[in-house]
């Protein structure tokens, strides 16, 4: 039936709005918690990236006196002391090279107090070295001098330097130690604070150069990001296998030789951090996807349990079951929209004598006889056809198809079934039948019109009747 068919989408309709309702009400749920996980974590990042890049100057500073106190082992060791004053060369070099090994020192410098070279480790150290070398150490004899000495070396290496003066019993030479900063340097780093570093320097020309890093990405792609490479910087590197949260930090309080700038870069793999973050979040996807099956249940159980009996109530005539006056109407104007200039027949039915029968017996008289001729009415329509109840003791039922004559036969047979008796507390009850019919598009092409001329037809053929009683 075509009411039932409406009643059904429109319950599927409601359905479908509030499943949709409540998947998007969770998801951005979703979507927020994890927005809110990954700002959290971003926050937590930076606030510790800003105090590891503290620490890391504090340990290089500590790492300066630690190296400073082997120097002066070193400065003060009776042997170097007699070589020096005997001027062998490679006695003094062989020394350097053995207490810098043990020292792990990469580089070494011997000069005098009015900065000649004595002697270097190793012996091929470049001469363009040297100078700046030498100047360094000077510098480190001033009462303002910085606390850390660097030094980028002709071949690119940046060394932290350590200056310490051999005194017999008098200053006689100073002592220069050269330790990389590296890959090994940052390594270790990263062992203490659990931190990813770089380390790169500006040289007087602009250009810079890697010496430490402990990040899988390539050189290139951390110069890809100019913005990067400034004091104070926060921002992301993306590469092949993680997405990590930077922090870019010139040290300032450094004294560097050959290098504009001296630029450290903490970093921190987010993927890592949110790992907790992650497990909970995958709790939540398997909770969204539980509620959202919940929801549908209850949702279709809503829908069958409520939505369905209101639905019913507004569309269906609660007696008879038939649709009512609002679904007719609807139903009406959608078959001329649909038909245009196919023939369409509208019959309106009336039960005569309805009010007597009412009265004489009872209400519940009156309701047996409005749901036997409802019933009757419909095993007489096709599945096509459309019968309401408009109200009171009035009918209606729409024909699609149908022109004039055929209306005109299918109501003599309406007629003749609702006419028969209907049996009720051992009476017999019977009503007369007046019908009125319209036909689209002759007596009107829209849904009133047709219900007007039907509906006075109907009047006319029980003026007849009434007039001319049988």
């Amino acid at each position: 039936m075509r009411s039932s068919r409406h009643i059904k989408t429109q319950e599927r309709r409601i359905i479908v709005v509030l499943l949709v309702a409540l998947l998007s009400v969770q998801v951005v749920i979703y979507l927020v918690s994890t927005r809110t996980n990954r700002s959290i974590v971003e926050e937590t990042i930076s606030s510790s990236l800003q105090t590891t890049t503290q620490v890391v100057d504090e340990l290089l500073e500590l790492r300066q006196r630690q190296l400073a106190q082997g120097a002066a082992v070193l400065a003060a060791d009776y042997g170097l002391k007699e070589a020096i004053a005997t001027g062998e060369r490679s006695t003094i070099e062989s020394m350097l090279g053995n207490h810098g090994k043990r020292l792990k020192a990469d580089i070494a410098l011997l000069n005098t107090l009015d900065r000649q070279l004595i002697a270097s480790v190793p012996r091929e150290l470049q001469q363009a070295d040297i100078a700046p070398l030498l100047k360094a150490a000077a510098q480190s004899a001033r009462p303002d001098a910085q606390p850390v000495s660097l030094l980028r070396s002709q071949s690119g290496v940046l060394y932290q330097l350590i200056h310490s003066v051999v005194s017999m019993p008098t200053p006689q030479a100073e002592l220069t130690l050269g330790f990389a900063i590296d890959d090994e340097l940052a390594e270790a780093l990263k062992q203490v604070t659990d931190t990813d570093f770089v380390f790169l320097s500006r040289g007087q020309n602009g250009a810079w150069q890697l010496h430490g890093n402990t990040l899988s990405s390539s050189f290139e792609r951390l110069l890809g990001n100019p913005a990067a490479l400034v004091d104070g910087a926060e921002w992301t590197l993306q590469d092949e296998r993680d997405e990590y949260l930077m922090h870019s930090v010139a040290l300032s309080n450094f004294n560097a030789q050959e290098a504009s700038e001296v630029l450290l870069i903490a970093g921190k793999s987010l993927s890592q951090n949110m790992a907790a973050y992650e497990r909970i979040e995958r709790f939540q996807r398997y909770l969204l996807l539980a509620s959202l099956g919940l929801s549908a249940l209850v949702v279709v159980l809503i829908g069958r349990h409520l939505l369905r009996p209101l639905n019913t109530l507004a569309h269906q005539d609660p007696l008879t079951e038939l649709p009512n006056r609002r679904v007719f109407d609807h139903s009406v104007a959608s078959a001329l929209a649909k038909s245009r200039s196919a023939p369409l027949a509208l019959m309106m039915i009336d039960l005569d004598h309805f009010k007597q029968i009412n009265d004489r017996y009872g209400h519940a008289a009156g309701d047996e006889v409005l749901k036997v001729s409802a019933r009757r009415l419909r095993g007489l329509l096709r599945s096509i056809d459309m019968p309401a109840r408009l109200g009171g003791d009035e009918f209606a039922a729409l024909l699609p198809g149908l022109d004039r004559a055929a209306a005109i036969r299918l109501g003599q047979r309406i007629e003749d079934e609702l006419s028969e008796p209907i049996a009720f507390s051992g009476q017999s009850l019977q009503v007369g039948i007046s019908i009125g019919i319209a036909i689209a598009p002759e007596d009107g092409s829209t849904a009133s019109e047709l219900l007007r001329m039907a509906d006075t037809e109907m009047y006319a053929d029980k003026a007849q009747r009434e007039s001319n009683p049988v």
